[in-house]
């Protein structure tokens, strides 16, 4: 009973159509990397890095849960 309760809580998706924590945060790190690297490799940035890299990751995500429906 559990499981379908959950499955209406996530729109229906599949797992594999859903990007689990991992993933999220394996994706906003290699974002916030390039950001540092397009800095020249300064420090003292990072919150900055990953503040808009989790940004961009997470509204890219969004967007495309809104557009799947």
């Amino acid at each position: 009973m559990a499981h379908k309760h959950r499955e209406k809580q996530n729109g229906n998706k599949t797992a594999s159509e859903r990007p689990d924590q991992a993933q999220l945060l394996e994706e906003i790190q290699q974002l916030a990397y390039t950001f540092y690297c397009e800095c020249g490799y300064e420090h003292g940035h990072d919150l900055e890095h990953w503040a808009e890299a989790e940004r961009r990751v997470l509204e890219r995500h969004q967007e495309r849960r809104s557009i799947a429906g």
